[in-house]
């Protein structure tokens, strides 16, 4: 089955710093972009929101957080 892994990644000045979000899994891409978009506006991702990526990937098992946004209301907002 194909999936789409949404993340959100930016390295600092510093170059030495790098800030990894995995943002969720989803089973469309549609579903994906739509995270993206509610997340662009919020703390934290409004400071880069061209710093979204999607990954088409293929998994044989069904994820256990399918289509479940992490960080929903921003950087330190993590849930699951």
């Amino acid at each position: 089955m194909i999936y789409y892994k949404v993340f959100h990644f930016f390295i600092t000045k510093q170059k030495e710093h790098f800030h990894f979000f995995n943002i969720g899994i989803y089973d469309s891409l549609k579903k994906a972009n739509d995270a993206i978009e509610e997340l662009k506006t919020k703390q934290g991702f409004s400071l880069r929101p061209d710093k979204f990526y999607i990954i088409k990937t293929v998994k044989f098992k069904t994820p256990d957080c399918l289509n479940k946004t992490f960080f929903e209301d921003g950087f330190k907002s993590y849930k699951y």
